[in-house]
């Protein structure tokens, strides 16, 4: 199917080590995902055999990307290179809403069991 509509998808935890809850496309090379996090909520740090890009659409969190670390909020895009850790928390009072483009990988997307 070539059209998505975020609010017609289920939502779930994509990722165990974050408290967000989304909805992801799979193509056949990459996979995009929306994701929902709410206030005070939390991705632990882990890290993915896949690069990444996350452009932020609402909300404020710190990031961290390696040594790095950042406040980031609408408008912002995050590149998480392969294998680099990585973590967040949303510090804002709002919903942190973020979308985040990975290749496929061995261990992404996650699979369904």
């Amino acid at each position: 199917m070539p059209f998505y509509q975020w609010d017609k998808m289920v939502k779930k935890n994509i990722a165990k080590p974050s408290e967000s809850e989304g909805s992801i496309i799979i193509g056949e090379n990459i996979t995009l995902n929306r994701s929902v996090s709410q206030p005070g909520k939390v991705a632990k740090p882990h890290f993915h055999g896949c690069e990444q890009i996350l452009n932020v659409v609402q909300g404020t969190a710190q990031f961290r990307v390696g040594i790095e670390e950042k406040k980031v909020s609408q408008g912002d895009v995050v590149h998480i290179p392969v294998g680099v850790e990585h973590e967040f928390t949303n510090i804002g009072e709002e919903e942190f809403i973020y979308l985040s483009f990975k290749n496929k990988s061995e261990d992404w997307p996650p699979s369904e069991k």
